[in-house]
């Protein structure tokens, strides 16, 4: 080699396309989801318009990592309504027990999500899903 940087050959026109329309697919399946879930779980804590925010976020962040972390082919990433039925549970409880402490009550919310994901990090690392198979 004559000192020149290694260039990795561009993808091909029609996996970028491929790959534009999987994401339009994914922002269709999600979106709307997300936003639901979002008004279920902080609705009738923060109000509608608040939970509504709180879904469209939750969309961008799994929009966002999921690619990041390597996603899987020929599925979509999209939010799932039992994991919102515990979270609104738990909500529920914590607004109760936090009474007029909202910071409180984000922090738990979010410390629970960061351990589901750290438990579903590490039966992947583990290859717990072997299991099911």
């Amino acid at each position: 080699m004559s000192g020149e940087a290694s260039v990795i050959p561009p993808a091909p026109r029609a996996a970028l396309v491929g790959d534009a329309w999987g994401g339009v697919a994914a922002t269709l399946v999600a979106l709307p989801a997300s936003l639901a879930f979002g008004v279920a779980v902080f609705g009738s804590l923060a109000g509608t318009g608040a939970g509504a925010l709180a879904g469209l976020l939750g969309a961008v962040a799994l929009g966002v990592i999921a690619p990041l972390a390597g996603g899987t082919t020929r599925l979509v990433s999209a939010p799932c309504a039992p994991a919102v039925a515990v979270m609104n549970a738990f909500a529920l409880e914590a607004a109760t027990r936090s009474a007029g402490r909202p910071e409180r009550l984000l922090a738990l919310m979010t410390v629970v999500a960061l351990v589901a994901g750290a438990l579903q990090l590490a039966l992947g690392v583990a290859r717990a899903g072997t299991l099911i198979k």
